[in-house]
C-alpha cells in the first residue's frame, strides 16, 4: 500500500500543491448547488425547473427489482435539504456520499485557506475502512434487504 502511496505523491507532485484541495472543494461544492437545484415531490421523483427529471429506473423497468442506486438522487435532494431522516429512508448509502463530499470540499476549504496541502488529513486505514462501510454497510446491504421486501423506498 506504501509503494502505491508514494507513487501518487509523484503524480501529485508535479501539479501544484493547490489543484487537490480545489478540486475537493469544486466537487464538495457542485454537489450541494446540484442538489440544491433540483426539487423534491411527494409523489416520488425529483424536478429541475419544474420538469421531471428522468424516466425512472430502468434496472427496475426491465428486472422488477431495484438496482442499488434506486433513491440515490432523491438521497441527495433531501440531505442538501438538510432532512438527513427523509435521506437515509432513500438511500443511506446517499446520504453518506452526499456528507462525505461535503466533508470533502470543507477539507479542500480549510487546505487552501492555510495554504497546506496536508490540512485535516486522515490517515490511510481509515479511509479505507470508510470506503468499505460505505459500499457493504451502507449501499449493498440496504439493497439486499429492499430485494427482500424489508426496506422499500418511500
Amino acid at each position: 500500500m506504501s509503494a502505491l502511496l508514494d507513487r501518487i505523491d509523484r503524480l501529485a507532485a508535479r501539479a501544484p500543491w493547490w489543484a487537490w484541495p480545489a478540486a475537493l472543494l469544486a466537487l464538495g461544492v457542485a454537489s450541494l448547488v446540484t442538489s440544491l437545484v433540483f426539487e423534491p415531490d411527494p409523489d416520488g421523483f425529483t424536478y429541475v425547473f419544474g420538469r421531471r427529471f428522468g424516466s425512472g429506473c430502468a434496472f427496475l423497468e426491465l428486472t422488477g427489482v431495484p438496482c442499488p442506486q434506486c433513491g440515490m438522487t432523491r438521497s441527495f435532494v433531501w440531505a442538501a435539504r438538510g432532512a438527513f431522516g427523509v435521506a437515509w429512508a432513500h438511500n443511506p448509502a446517499g446520504l453518506a456520499l452526499f456528507l462525505w463530499l461535503q466533508a470533502g470540499g470543507v477539507v479542500g476549504l480549510a487546505r487552501l485557506v492555510r495554504r497546506d496541502p496536508r490540512a485535516l488529513s486522515l490517515p490511510w486505514q481509515l479511509l479505507v475502512g470508510w470506503c468499505a462501510f460505505w459500499g457493504v454497510g451502507l449501499y449493498t446491504v440496504p439493497w439486499i434487504l429492499r430485494l427482500l421486501g424489508v426496506h422499500p423506498l418511500p
